[in-house]
């Protein structure tokens, strides 16, 4: 007899510390990690979400962390001239500016506001994409800017190099934030730019060492982004047009997972009541001025002022804004 549900669904476990919307979470890693920053801070959650942009490997990853831990300032000379553009090593692309000051300032202004959240912060999720990495001069770089392939010297990390480097940037980062709690999750996005067989190893020894890491930080866990991904959804319809990224139901179904695994009735409660404000605000009145119209505003204006009395510090000015009655 056939099982008639065709597919292999991962239950997700309750968390033994949930989240509330009191708690300050700091997200740094994969694209997948914007993904979920972007979910948290739609439901209003206190977030910094990538505040070196998208880090791929895992030792980025650590040094970024280390600079916050030290607030190491970055000076001019971590700077490189390419391509009519200031560009940092340690950092995404979408930091690069003409004008080097601007640059400088950015990062650094970054830097300083990221750390002072870190120190304050309930949860660290560190989501890892992958073990290739590319060195310049000697150093793993973050992102190499397009700049021509031959001036980098490819690295496939191993198990041991990410569990050094992560535990060691962990270990200081908990020196200015001692009750951190970390969650770990590897990213489903495909990295298959150079090989399938090597995204695949890549992906096995990420979770390997991750799981090695589980053993050795206290106050760790782990969320399987990538087991939903690979095992749960498991079909290209899941995915872009460049059958790389998850596509947006896919990333829906996972957040739906995580909410459910780390969030309790008294949030996801509340996720409902943002959600009902958010898809007001998205609705198109046909006439903005109409009695209707202003009566709908008003009933907005109630929800939001209601759950303010219980959570003061969320920010709905953007909602407030468009729901003013003389809008």
């Amino acid at each position: 007899m056939l099982n008639n549900t065709f597919r292999t669904e991962i239950q997700h476990q309750k968390a033994k510390s949930p989240l509330s919307h009191n708690n300050s979470i700091l997200l740094t890693g994969s694209c997948f990690a914007e993904n979920i920053g972007e979910k948290l801070s739609k439901y209003k959650f206190p977030i910094n979400s990538n505040p070196f942009g998208i880090l791929f490997n895992p030792v980025s990853i650590a040094q970024s962390l280390e600079r916050l831990a030290d607030t190491a300032l970055f000076q001019e000379n971590d700077l490189h001239f390419f391509n009519n553009e200031w560009i940092s090593f340690s950092h995404h692309g979408k930091f690069s500016h003409a004008d080097k000051k601007i640059m400088l300032e950015t990062i650094n202004k970054k830097l300083v506001e990221s750390r002072e959240f870190l120190q304050k912060a309930d949860l660290l999720i560190l989501t890892l994409g992958t073990t290739v990495a590319y060195s310049y001069k000697g150093k793993i770089v973050a992102n190499c800017h397009k700049i021509p392939q031959k001036e980098f010297q490819k690295h496939l990390l191993g198990i041991e190099d990410i569990v050094s480097a992560l535990s060691k940037s962990i270990e200081k980062v908990r020196v200015i934030n001692k009750n951190l709690r970390i969650l770990f999750t590897v990213s489903p996005v495909r990295y298959i730019k150079n090989d399938m067989t090597e995204n695949a190893l890549s992906k096995a020894e990420l979770i390997v060492a991750v799981h090695e890491l589980l053993r050795k930080i206290e106050n760790s866990s782990y969320f399987p982004a990538y087991e939903i991904m690979m095992d749960d959804l498991r079909d290209y319809r899941f995915y872009n047009h460049d059958m790389i990224h998850p596509s947006p139901l896919a990333i829906d179904y996972i957040w739906d997972k995580f909410s459910h695994t780390f969030f309790d009735a008294d949030t996801l409660n509340l996720n409902t009541l943002i959600e009902e404000i958010i898809t007001a605000k998205n609705h198109r009145l046909k006439n903005p001025f109409s009695l209707e119209s202003k009566h709908f505003k008003a009933e907005q204006l109630k929800k939001i002022q209601k759950i303010q009395v219980s959570y003061p510090h969320l920010n709905f000015e953007e909602e407030v804004e468009y729901f003013s009655i003389d809008n």
